[in-house]
């Protein structure tokens, strides 16, 4: 996530939290800084952004230098948070399942160039020279082609097993293999895949493969492990406005992007990776198979793996960028970077190391999309390789409000093609019905106190008439994500035959129950 719904976020992520923030003091220590001022620079930083919440894990040589807590759970809980306090990863799951699969591959039990119908004989893709041809390799490194379709999976309340089901219906975005294609449901194949070559789950083996020995006492493989209440909660924000956002639910995408942990693992966690796969002496995985999900697999765009990439400066950071399995790896700085970021619905994760200086950074955080995680990541780099102190949280902070203003120019070209008096060309109850789709399922619109309210999955909201044929649903519960457009199909009869619903570029048509109309995808048609 799951560097899951970018298209969610906004350009500048975790601007703005409450003004009532104006302090965020940092929890006690749990280890001494590394780096003279370091305590104070983060401290600063969080205040700037305004982030309710964040923890950070340093790692050198095998110790643990650092780990430590900074601000609060939310911002309706004052209690601090410390290096135990369990925060949403994300896509930074990623690496847990790509290093999982490596021990299977370890064991004889799983082979990278398997085909991935050997272990899931019932996955289908919906090309059929994909179908033919995929391989755990192609699921583990994003080059499938297919187009990413989150809302195939997100808020759909819908099993693994019928997520899966819901792959062969997503049309590809570019040829098999061609190029880096970012997808979730990819590595939730991966993950389930594993499970059934070990006959077991892919959550048992994630804990008992390494959370267990790598000493990770607190990390669970999706929010319902949860035991304590020492849990960030996570935050979205409107312009200065945070609100708490319910907890991600990402139990049907897992292997992508479901776990939770602290500083305090994921300390050991850094250790594991740079300790070529041995813990206490005891190696979990060969060294061929970790280098492999640690080696370039395909070249990636630039700014994929996320990062400051320079921020400007004549040399930029980072040059190019490829994914190995679960890792991006790059360079940085001239030396070689692993690292993968995460995104939920509600909290951003930065894991990165720099292995020939055997230096690992993890850096979580309770504020959808932000910025900070990464640049504390880059910043701890920067000190450990010696260069020019730089204050690249001011300078990002800098640039961001810049976009900020973009950002709300557009929001208000948006607005302004919103008539207030606007009515819609048809009676409210001519857009009431069923409308379904064999990849995101089925979707309900009723008419609910004077007003159009849609329900999909575990989602609902009402639909604001817009403008055309385009109205804008908020979602509930808890706006897990900022409103989407919904485009009704009408026919020159003016009879409503479907609708299109999904993310820009991803949307689908869905018909009418019971009705004509047509179907496909296409193009933007959600979006006014």
């Amino acid at each position: 996530m799951i560097s899951l719904c970018r298209r969610w976020a906004r350009t500048i992520g975790a601007l703005a939290i409450v003004a009532t923030i104006a302090s965020v003091r940092p929890a006690l220590a749990q280890s001494k800084e590394p780096f003279p001022g370091l305590d104070a620079y983060i401290t600063k930083a969080v205040q700037t952004w305004k982030i309710p919440g964040m923890s950070v894990a340093i790692v050198r040589n095998d110790s643990v230098l650092y780990t430590k807590g900074f601000g609060v759970l939310s911002v309706s809980n004052p209690k601090p948070v410390d290096d135990q306090t369990l925060f949403e990863i994300g896509s930074s799951s990623k690496a847990f399942t790509a290093t999982l699969v490596a021990m299977l591959v370890t064991d004889g039990k799983m082979r990278w160039d398997e085909h991935l119908t050997t272990y899931l004989p019932g996955f289908k893709m919906y090309d059929p020279v994909a179908n033919e041809d995929l391989t755990l390799r192609d699921a583990l490194t994003h080059r499938s082609g297919i187009a990413r379709g989150e809302l195939a999976w997100l808020g759909s309340g819908v099993s693994r097993d019928e997520v899966l089901h819901r792959v062969r219906f997503l049309k590809p975005e570019s040829p098999f293999r061609s190029r880096y294609s970012y997808q979730n449901m990819m590595f939730l194949a991966a993950g389930e895949a594993a499970g059934k070559a070990a006959g077991s789950t892919w959550d048992d083996l994630v804990k008992q493969r390494i959370f267990v020995p790598l000493g990770m006492t607190s990390t669970v493989s999706s929010s319902r492990g949860l035991t304590t209440s020492n849990v960030a909660q996570g935050h979205g924000m409107s312009h200065d406005t945070a609100f708490v956002k319910p907890p991600f639910n990402a139990e049907n995408i897992a292997p992508a992007g479901a776990i939770l942990s602290n500083a305090k693992d994921m300390a050991q966690w850094l250790r594991f990776q740079l300790n070529d796969g041995q813990v206490n002496g005891k190696r979990l995985v060969s060294t061929q198979a970790l280098k492999e999900i640690h080696s370039p697999q395909i070249l990636t765009s630039p700014g994929a793996g996320g990062g400051r990439g320079g921020g400007g400066d004549t040399i930029p950071a980072t040059r190019f960028t490829s994914y190995g399995m679960g890792w991006f790896v790059e360079d940085y700085h001239q030396q070689l970077r692993w690292q993968h970021g995460g995104n939920t619905l509600g909290m951003t994760a930065a894991v990165g190391m720099l292995p020939e200086k055997r230096l690992g950074v993890a850096v979580l955080s309770n504020m959808q999309s932000a910025a900070l995680p990464g640049i504390i990541m880059d910043y701890v780099m920067d000190r450990e390789l010696g260069l020019p102190m730089k204050d690249l949280s001011n300078d990002a902070y800098t640039r961001s409000l810049t976009q900020r203003r973009r950002a709300d120019s557009v929001e208000k070209a948006n607005a302004a093609q919103h008539p207030t008096d606007a009515k819609p060309p048809l009676p409210l109850t001519a857009y009431t019905g069923a409308f379904a789709d064999s990849l995101y399922g089925d979707v309900t619109v009723a008419v609910k106190d004077g007003h159009l309210e849609l329900e999909r999955g575990e989602w609902h909201g009402p639909l604001q008439y817009w403008n055309a044929t385009n109205f804008r649903w908020t979602i509930l519960p808890g706006a897990p994500t900022g409103p989407m457009f919904i485009k009704f199909e009408i026919s020159p009869d003016n009879v409503v035959t479907g609708l299109w619903f999904g993310l820009a570029g991803d949307a689908t048509l869905l018909n009418r129950k019971g009705g004509g109309g047509r179907g496909g995808r296409g193009g933007r048609g959600g979006t006014p």
